[in-house]
Parts: C-alpha cells; structure tokens; sequence
C-alpha cells in the first residue's frame, strides 16, 4: 500500500506525517511519502528539530506529487489551496494547521496531532483488512 502526506510546501507537516509513518507503522508492504502542492526548495529547520527530538534524523526533500507516482491513499493536511485529487486513491482529509512560523511548542504539538492521526489511520486499515479476511 502507498500512503502519500501532502500539504502545501512540503517543508513542515507532511515530513513529519512521513517520518513519523515510517518510525511508528513501518510495516513491510507499506509505503510512505510526502509531497507538497507547490513545494519549497527546503524542509522547515524546526520541523527537523522536533523529528530530531522523536529520535528521527530525517534526510527528505520537499517534492511535488508527480514525483511519487500512482498512490492508494491521499491524506491531506490542510493545504491552504484546492487539495489534489488522485483518480483510485482513497482521500483522507486530516485539516492540520500549520505551525510555521511559530514557535517550537506549535510544532511539537502539531507532531503530536500527526502521531494521534497516524495511530487512528492504522486502527482504520487494521480494522478494514481483518474485515476483508473474515468477511
């Protein structure tokens, strides 16, 4: 399965979702990436700083979504623009704002949305694949 994050930069919220997804679900068969709608040309320093504070040393770069290709799942962050659409790929709209420019204590409690959410997504596939195999 390909999970994609995407928001507006790509700097700040979707590489944490990204990070995050990869350090908490890392489930083989499951893919994770981040994308911006207009991407940056750089990652938000405090973004890397409160992944740093996870235990996450994160090397990403802000891209847009033609460069991930085809996706089973689009999670939103709230993208301040007209959200993507991606023909096949289910959509999950998380609405998070974006703590840029804000203090270090906005980040770590958009970093702490992001975990609540991600936890919520994989009871949701969990639930949505054991009904699969026994329904």
């Amino acid at each position: 399965m390909k999970i994609a994050f995407v928001c507006k930069e790509n700097t700040c919220r979707s590489q944490i979702a990204e990070a995050l997804a990869r350090k908490i679900w890392g489930q083989v068969g499951m893919e994770f990436f981040s994308a911006g709608t207009h991407p940056a040309r750089t990652i938000d320093p405090l973004a890397l700083e409160v992944l740093q504070e996870e235990g996450i040393h994160w090397q990403g770069s802000p891209k847009s979504l033609d460069q991930i290709g085809q996706l089973d799942v689009l999670v939103t962050m709230g993208c301040d623009v007209v959200c993507p659409y991606i023909p096949g790929a289910r959509t999950v709209e998380w609405d998070i704002l974006d703590p840029r420019g804000k203090a270090i204590e906005e980040y770590r409690q958009v970093t702490q949305m992001i975990r609540e959410k991600l936890l919520e997504l994989r009871q949701t596939f969990e639930v949505s694949n054991n009904s699969k195999v026994s329904g």
